[in-house]
């Protein structure tokens, strides 16, 4: 027998997705922005926040294959979205920084979600905006208690 937890589960399934890539979608048009894969994303963003590093510490942040992570860099080396440039503490080694054009990039997209998000909230009816006010916390500890379970893999 399906309970309704079960049945929210599912629906947050096959809710969420779609509805990142709807977000997504609607800033890219609405800032003119390119058409990175996700995953090109996530790394900008993890060095966004983590400031430069070296690309095995990228790959351990991301729990990535460093070769998937090293063809990753070249595509965005190659894109003017990243440098490599030299450790000061090993030359042998580099260190992975934004380039100015990422770095807008990113400021783009984070004005364009803003922008979207609240004028597509707008547009809601109030009790369906109340409704999606009202979930937000609790979406933040269903996230927090994922990540639990998630470190217990680790």
């Amino acid at each position: 027998m399906v309970d309704a937890t079960d049945e929210t589960g599912e629906s947050l399934m096959r809710l969420l997705p779609p509805l990142r890539r709807a977000i997504v979608q609607a800033v890219r048009a609405a800032e003119g922005l390119p058409n990175l894969p996700e995953a090109q994303v996530l790394m900008l963003r993890t060095l966004e926040t983590a400031g430069p590093v070296t690309p095995g510490q990228l790959a351990d942040e991301l729990h990535l294959a460093r070769p998937t992570v090293s063809n990753l860099v070249r595509e965005l080396v190659g894109n003017g979205l990243l440098d490599r440039k030299p450790s000061e503490q090993d030359g042998r080694s580099v260190r992975l920084e934004l380039t100015d054009r990422a770095r807008g990039l990113l400021e783009a997209f984070n004005r364009g979600r803003h922008q979207v998000l609240t004028e597509a909230l707008r547009s809601l009816p109030d009790g369906d905006r109340a409704n999606i006010a009202a979930a937000v916390p609790s979406l933040g500890l269903l996230r927090k208690q994922l990540q639990r379970m998630g470190a217990d893999d680790e």
